[in-house]
């Protein structure tokens, strides 16, 4: 039972963050941190995905991946996980959930009084943003 570990990288917290799993997601981001994964580069994770999945959402839905990848500067797998990653959101949803991440960022690099809370924070709110809209 209480054998192993999980090992979770930034990038699960992300993409469970971004699917609209924020149960999920605080849930891998308690095993990443007790891991020793610092919420920085967490918090950057969930950014990147976001910005991914605005500028995917701006692209042509009929174009191929490798041509929205290549127009985008981004490799084809990040665009057809961005378009899974699309369903549920809309401008004023990633809009919301764009200004949570960077507010996050800045408490979590010294403006405010615990790092670990911000994220979580964040994490609920990007959930919100994709789930209202």
């Amino acid at each position: 039972y209480h054998a192993g570990r999980v090992e979770v990288t930034g990038f699960k917290v992300a993409d469970a963050t971004v699917e609209g799993r924020p149960d999920e997601a605080l849930r891998l981001l308690r095993h990443a941190l007790a891991t020793g994964v610092d919420p920085v580069p967490v918090n950057a994770a969930i950014a990147a995905g976001l910005r991914t999945v605005a500028r995917v959402a701006g692209a042509s839905r009929n174009a191929r991946p490798h041509d929205v990848a290549r127009d985008l500067g981004i490799a084809p797998f990040q665009v057809r996980k961005a378009r899974g990653q699309l369903a549920g959101w809309t401008a004023a949803g990633m809009s919301k959930a764009i200004a949570a991440v960077a507010a996050a960022d800045e408490q979590i690099k010294g403006g405010g009084a615990d790092p670990v809370y911000a994220l979580e924070k964040a994490i609920v709110t990007v959930g919100r943003a994709r789930a209202d809209g």
